[in-house]
């Protein structure tokens, strides 16, 4: 939770934690200068970049099985 708390009052505008083993993205989004969850993704979504208007990251290539 340090980084998490840095990142926080540091104003960084979205923070993501991705734990690989369970193939998940926890989304937080600054709002009033607290984190508010924004969302969890799984390994068949895509996550919306919040920052970039345009963007987006489909999680099959991020946590795709190693050939």
């Amino acid at each position: 939770m340090i980084k998490f708390n840095r990142y926080q009052r540091a104003g960084v505008k979205e923070y993501w934690i991705v734990d690989p083993s369970h193939e998940i993205i926890d989304v937080y989004l600054l709002e009033n200068g607290f984190y508010k969850h924004g969302g969890a993704y799984a390994n068949d979504e895509a996550v919306k970049v919040n920052i970039f208007d345009d963007l987006s990251i489909d999680l099959k290539n991020i946590f795709r099985d190693e050939l």
